[in-house]
Parts: C-alpha cells; sequence; structure tokens
C-alpha cells in the first residue's frame, strides 16, 4: 500500500512541477508498475490517444493519480471484508474451549473429564506471533487464508473436501520449516480428529 500512496503524492507532485519530462517518465513508470493489476490503465490516456491528438502527460498523470486513489479504495475496502470475515469466524468459534464435568455418585467416587479445543483463533494468533524471518508477513496472509477456507470447509460438513484441504496445507506447513509446523499442528490435529469422528 505504501507504494500506492507513493505513486499517488508523485502524481500530483510531478502534476505541480510542470516539468513535462519527468510527467512524461512518472506517466511511463505508473503504467509499467500497475498495468498488470489495473485493467484499462491506459484507455483513458492521451498518451495512447484518448480525447486528443496531442499528448498531455499532465492530463494523463491527472488521469492515473484518480485511478490510483480508486484502487487504493478498492484495495482497501477488500482487505476491510477480508478482516470482517475473519472476525465473523472468530466470533462464531470461543476463544477456548473447555469442558469440564465432574460426576460424583452415591459411593463419593469421582470422575473428571476435560477437553481442550484448539480454535481458529488461535491458530491465527500462532501464525501471527511468528517471527518475520521464520514466516513472512505475505506468508502469513497466505496462511490465514488458507485456514479460513479450511474453517469453512469444515462448517460445511464436506469431509472428502475438507480432507484435501487439510492435506494441502500440512505440505505447505512442511514446506516452512518446524517452527510452522509446532505452531499448527494443535489446531491442524484438531480438524483431523473432527474428520475422523464424522
Amino acid at each position: 500500500m505504501s507504494i500506492l500512496i507513493n505513486y499517488i503524492e508523485k502524481c500530483a507532485e510531478y502534476i505541480d512541477s510542470k516539468d513535462r519530462s519527468k510527467a512524461e517518465e512518472l506517466v511511463k513508470e505508473v503504467i509499467g508498475v500497475f498495468e498488470e493489476e489495473i485493467t484499462h490503465i491506459k484507455s483513458q490516456l492521451t498518451l495512447y490517444g484518448w480525447g486528443s491528438s496531442s499528448v498531455d502527460y499532465f492530463k494523463d498523470l491527472a488521469v492515473l493519480k484518480a485511478i490510483l486513489i480508486n484502487y487504493k479504495a478498492n484495495l482497501k475496502r477488500e482487505d476491510d471484508i477480508r478482516k470482517d470475515e475473519l472476525e465473523m469466524l472468530k466470533l462464531k468459534q470461543s476463544i477456548l474451549n473447555i469442558n469440564n464435568t465432574n460426576n460424583n455418585d452415591s459411593s463419593s467416587t469421582a470422575t473428571a473429564s476435560s477437553s481442550v479445543t484448539v480454535t481458529v483463533t488461535q491458530a491465527i494468533d500462532s501464525i501471527n506471533n511468528l517471527p518475520d524471518d521464520t514466516l513472512s508477513n505475505e506468508d502469513k496472509e497466505a496462511l490465514e487464508e488458507k485456514i479460513a477456507a479450511l474453517e469453512i470447509l469444515v462448517r460445511s460438513g464436506d469431509k472428502e473436501k475438507t480432507s484435501k484441504k487439510l492435506g494441502s496445507i500440512l505440505k505447505y506447513v512442511v514446506d516452512k520449516g518446524i517452527e510452522v509446523g509446532i505452531a499448527l499442528l494443535p489446531y491442524l490435529g484438531e480438524i483431523s480428529k473432527m474428520i475422523q469422528a464424522n
């Protein structure tokens, strides 16, 4: 996002500078950087024959600035949606589910049983607590998305798809190293138990 903000600021700065060669250079640079991500980024630029027989790099910079601002807003909206979906998953599951059952009978024998369930929230917290040299921010986000997708499959009740997704996540975790495995194995083990129980 900081690269995007930097280009928006550069567009504004170069429009104000009135330096045609800098404006031309920046127009081409912005197109080169964002052409793959933003479809039709060139469609309204005079450089590509839009609305004028001559090229106006300052007008093109103004158009690119508006496109980048819109793109930034779209990225933020998508990020907010993803955060909201993750928050919904967290709300649907308790942070820690501990069931204690004490059964006392007349012969004064007591039995106690307890079970601890590792939740998706705890799994994601474990991922986020890993140091950056163990797992990059991009890898953390990718793993969070995989865990969220697994959780959705678990809730759907589709045992076969859940099992396949669990297998692909296990392969991914193995590729990322022992620390990542230690962080996620309790959660993945719980999912495995749920699949086997059904």
